[in-house]
């Protein structure tokens, strides 16, 4: 195979998606840093389309090239981990000693905290639901068959989406209301950009199936969209848990 260009740009475009991040949080955002976030979904696309072309027309896709795809596919969920890992580690800092983050108590007295068991948990059930749906449709897919299942999955996805969208509106606390404020949208909007990514892996992916250009023996996008998905239904039950219902008690 020859070389890509499309980690390059992948990085430059995970770049200007940081910096739009930083000027958002001095003030300084404004519409056209919007569109700054275009471009990762257009690379995505892109090199998704090039990695198709290569294996499904080509054929350069050995047993050595899929394993190799499929390690670079968990040392890239590995780096996911650590930096949730580091969002989560910065909530129990500033939760479990509130003083040296200059607040009294956890969370501050008068912050209207969102409850738990209302959107949250729908959000959780809607995106827990999802992930069986995609495991069906491996399993459809593994039988030969087109699978429907991951039509499914997809409009949880998005539902989701438009969930938590709803519950940003409504909420009475902003990124700068406190610690609390920031930490927690910088953890379900960061969360929310990793279900957007998802949603357009399994958009991908269902078209490749229903165009019949993955087979039972050779679906590594697939598996890769899978494992993806999966990966974002347990760092929300983290999120879950940890930011909704523990500080809600």
């Amino acid at each position: 195979m020859s070389n890509s260009w499309w980690p390059l740009h992948m990085s430059l475009a995970t770049f200007f998606i940081v910096m739009s991040l930083l000027l958002f949080l001095k003030g300084n955002f404004s519409t056209i840093h919007y569109l700054l976030f275009f471009p990762t979904f257009i690379v995505l696309f892109l090199w998704t389309r090039d990695v198709s072309r290569e294996s499904t027309f080509q054929g350069n896709h050995s047993r050595l090239v899929a394993a190799s795809l499929k390690w670079g596919l968990v040392w890239f969920l590995f780096s996911e981990v650590w930096f949730f890992f580091g969002i989560f580690w910065s909530f129990f800092h500033a939760s479990m000693s509130p003083i040296t983050t200059g607040n009294i108590i956890w969370p501050l007295v008068g912050l209207d905290i969102i409850p738990p068991f209302q959107v949250p948990l729908l959000n959780t059930i809607v995106l827990l639901m999802s992930g069986v749906t995609a495991t069906l449709s491996h399993h459809e897919v593994l039988s030969g068959e087109k699978s429907s299942w991951l039509f499914y999955s997809l409009l949880l996805g998005v539902y989701f989406l438009m969930l938590q969208g709803m519950e940003y509106y409504s909420s009475l606390f902003s990124i700068s209301s406190s610690v609390f404020g920031s930490l927690f949208f910088l953890g379900t909007g960061f969360h929310g950009f990793h279900v957007c990514l998802g949603a357009a892996m399994l958009l991908m992916s269902f078209l490749r199936v229903s165009m019949n250009k993955l087979s039972s023996g050779h679906h590594f996008f697939l598996e890769f969209s899978l494992w993806y998905w999966h990966f974002v239904d347990v760092v929300w039950l983290f999120l879950f848990f940890w930011v909704y219902v523990w500080n809600n008690f």
